[in-house]
């Protein structure tokens, strides 16, 4: 294979110039990708094999690079053959991100040699084989209707379980027994497939029933997989649900947590949607290779091997733990009928749009605009009850319902709100109840007569008493029942004693409140003395910090002890085709590291999506972010989204507008070139640093809302945004634009690797996204030819057409009247 004459056996099919024309004189993107001018009497096609022979005859291979040309190259046997070959030699954490490119080939071409080399890959670890596999079944799902194809899709499915079959358990060789391996990968689909099929059924009860229903199930999956794991303790893989998470792993360390151990129980909450109810659940996670070193512990809270009965469980728990609830009406039924509602319903809002579109002034399109949505109104109060005089029944009854259960939750909220802040108190200074009471005050006398602070030896004593004997610190007391005065006194007590985490402590103090508690008793001249005195939520919309809540589910956990431990919030999705957002974010994980390779301060948030079909998928949950819409629900006072930013960061608005722009600045480029549509508030997040977050990219490229492609503008630049930087003619605003100009710059290079992507994944496709694709157009749009001036010019035409555009305020209303969204 080191012999770069055989490649000249190759097809005669001419090669393509992969450099753009401005870069085919610039000797350093000539360097780069080895195409050099050919001598006079040699063929292109030749040279061209030799070229990358020479590039990737190399010990340190750029995957991107490999993948790039492995794919053009597909139908030239040399070449294929040495490029499989150079990729036994990338490391699976590398070649993780592009498993759904490379199964895709192969599901759409012949090639041994691509089919040997992903067998192989099913044969180095169970989640690397679930990741094959479960790309292997969704993007094979149109081609399975054809039954010549599916002998051969199911000869090579078979081929890749049996080469899991021999998956080693360790280095020494030490093989699994086959019928263990085979019996375990049932259990995870079966267990995946409960899970999935819960976000369909929900939608069979009402909202208010959809929370205890979604808690039950997960107490029954919680024991069916402990009574799974107690059965096949020989095992460490049959410890946990293996789930493949690939891009939330740690950087710079192989950390492979991706067995699922245990769903949370007390954390999970439903999306209601037109068509399902999506569900969020937190599940904590290890390397299952750390269970041969070590043990679970057993914990007081540990709720499901203390405080239930496992030996009362039948045998097939893990088999009949969803039981109940497929009982309900039969699963595909519901899907359709909610697929029929939910299209109904878009055809009636989006033939209402067309309406705008046809008037192209905005005056008569804003009169079209209400005239309808007044209808739409009507129409939905029509339809609500057959006549007014039951419409009337049940709404008295859910007035009467609702005083009921408001009576007997506004104790407990306010009981939760305590609880919460003494929760976050006990996490950011533990009680030391191992410590002797004055084994601190040596170390404290010898600290500060190293800083020149002559004191009395028994100063920092007789300070320690005092301030016990006015609650500022008790060695069994808790924070409820410390007094007002005793919280303050806390803080302003540890300042003095950690003078060098002054500017820390003044900034936990500001965050817990407690300044303005100190305000309050001072203006109402209350007691100081007396306990019962609330203490403030600071944790904004996003109610408590998602790292604090963290650290007291780890607390509580047998496995917290684990080097791997991790804890994921995701989110599970079924009758949802998550294969088109799994390449967009493809696609935005990419174009982010190009803004980072060129030091640029642009934010993304590339989020996990792993597609388990192709009709169902898991996703990474954005923890501490609340969508626009909702901070605008939570702040009804405030007029404008400046407002918010003003009430929700303070002293931090300034750094909170800069990471605003940062972000603002990234997803701005990204939803223009990848013309990102359906952009009303609800799928626009904000999280709690400020930072601006894109959720949901069911209508990229080609395709938009009842395909009407109202949303004509490159991106969105609402009055609101502008406000936010302080106004168009503000540095704010320019340092916007510079960083727009930047990411341009940055992505330039980037362009092949990024329509790779996308070409792969457009061969012989059903993705709606690909119908009217043209990618000459989408490669336009990158403007790779422009100089410096003219690509600014170009910036700036993007903002001045998107700056508070007609068609995007009015798709902001048209959101808001009919489903509420608020502007």
């Amino acid at each position: 294979m080191n012999n770069p004459s055989r490649f000249r056996q190759s097809s005669n099919t001419q090669s393509t110039n992969y450099l753009p024309a401005w870069k085919q004189n610039d000797s350093e993107e000539r360097k780069k990708y080895q195409i050099i001018l050919l001598p006079v009497n040699q063929p292109r096609e030749d040279y061209i094999i030799s070229s990358i022979y020479q590039m990737f005859n190399t010990q340190d291979i750029e995957v991107n690079k490999l993948i790039y040309y492995y794919f053009y190259k597909l139908k030239e046997s040399g070449p294929h053959q040495f490029l499989t070959n150079k990729l036994y030699q990338v490391q699976q954490e590398e070649l993780e991100f592009f498993i759904p490119q490379l199964v895709y080939i192969l599901i759409k071409n012949d090639s041994p040699y691509l089919e040997k080399f992903i067998t192989t890959l099913c044969n180095k670890s169970i989640a690397l084989y679930q990741l094959i596999k479960w790309c292997w079944v969704s993007y094979s799902d149109r081609d399975r209707t054809d039954k010549n194809k599916m002998k051969r899709l199911q000869r090579i499915d078979d081929q890749f379980e049996q080469s899991m079959l021999t998956l080693n358990n360790d280095h020494n060789a030490v093989k699994i027994p086959n019928l263990q391996l085979k019996s375990y990968q049932s259990v995870v689909d079966l267990y995946l497939n409960n899970l999935i099929q819960m976000s369909l059924i929900l939608k069979t009860y009402k909202p208010e029933e959809r929370k205890p229903k979604l808690k039950n199930f997960i107490t029954r999956a919680n024991v069916a997989l402990e009574k799974y794991r107690l059965k096949h303790q020989e095992y460490y893989f049959c410890q946990g649900i293996t789930v493949p998470f690939t891009m939330s792993k740690d950087q710079n360390v192989a950390v492979h947590s991706n067995l699922v151990v245990r769903i949370i129980e007390g954390e999970c909450s439903c999306f209601n949607t037109k068509k399902r109810v999506p569900y969020r659940i937190v599940v904590e996670t290890i390397d299952p290779h750390e269970l041969k070193y070590k043990q679970p512990k057993k914990t007081a809270n540990n709720s499901i091997t203390n405080n239930r009965s496992l030996a009362n469980l039948d045998d097939d728990t893990m088999e009949d733990f969803l039981q109940a609830d497929l009982n309900q009406p039969n699963k595909q039924e519901i899907e359709k009928k909610m697929e029929e509602l939910a299209k109904n319903r878009n055809k009636k809002e989006y033939g209402d749009l067309m309406k705008i579109t046809q008037n192209k002034e905005p005056k008569n399109g804003m009169k079209v605009f209400k005239d309808m949505m007044s209808a739409v109104y009507l129409t939905k109060k029509e339809k609500t009850t057959e006549n007014e005089q039951d419409q009337e029944l049940i709404l008295k009854e859910q007035i009467m319902k609702n005083l009921q259960i408001y009576k007997q939750c506004t104790n407990a909220i306010e009981e939760e709100k305590f609880q919460k802040n003494r929760q976050r108190f006990n996490i950011l200074f533990p009680e030391k109840t191992n410590e002797r009471t004055q084994s601190c005050i040596p170390k404290l006398n010898s600290k500060y007569r190293q800083q020149g602070q002559r004191k009395d030896q028994n100063y920092w004593l007789k300070l320690y008493k005092q301030n016990s004997r006015n609650g500022f610190r008790h060695k069994h007391k808790s924070i409820k029942q410390l007094t007002a005065l005793g919280r303050v006194r806390f803080f302003k007590e540890l300042i003095l004693f950690c003078p060098k985490q002054e500017e820390v402590l003044k900034k936990i103090y500001v965050h817990l409140q407690y300044d303005l508690i100190e305000k309050k008793l001072e203006k109402n001249k209350v007691d100081i003395h007396q306990d019962g005195i609330e203490l403030h939520s600071k944790f904004g919309p996003w109610d408590d910090l998602w790292e604090d809540r963290a650290e007291m589910i780890k607390r509580d956990s047998p496995y917290q002890h684990f080097e791997t431990y991790r804890l994921k919030p995701i989110i599970v999705k079924g009758g949802d085709d998550l294969r088109q957002e799994l390449m967009t974010m493809q696609i935005i994980h990419k174009m982010y590291q190009a803004f980072q390779s060129h030091g640029l301060d642009m934010y993304v948030k590339a989020y996990e999506i792993i597609v388990v079909s192709a009709s169902s998928g898991i996703l990474e949950f954005c923890a501490d972010t609340i969508s626009i819409d909702g901070l605008k629900k939570k702040y009804p006072a405030c007029k404008s989204l400046v407002h918010i930013y003003k009430e929700i960061f303070q002293q931090d608005f300034e750094e909170a507008q800069m990471r605003f722009i940062q972000s603002l600045a990234s997803y701005s480029i990204i939803s223009y070139l990848l013309q990102i549509k359906d952009r009303h508030n609800g799928n626009i997040l904000i999280d709690s640093k400020g930072r601006i977050i894109h959720i949901d990219f069911g209508f990229i490229l080609c395709i938009s809302p009842g395909n009407l492609n109202f949303e004509k503008a490159p991106f969105k630049l609402t009055q609101e945004y502008i406000d936010l930087m302080n106004g168009r003619n503000s540095d704010l605003f320019l340092y916007y634009k510079n960083l727009m100009y930047r990411g341009f710059k940055a992505l330039q290079g980037y362009v092949d690797e990024i329509i790779m992507i996308i070409e792969v994944m457009m061969q012989d496709s059903d993705l709606p996204c690909f119908e009217r694709f043209d990618i000459k157009e989408f490669r336009d749009r990158f403007k790779e030819e422009a100089n410096d001036e003219e690509l600014q010019k170009y910036v700036d035409k993007l903002i001045d057409y998107s700056d508070n555009n007609w068609r995007t305020i009015q798709y902001d209303n048209f959101q808001r009247m009919t489903n509420g969204i608020m502007p």
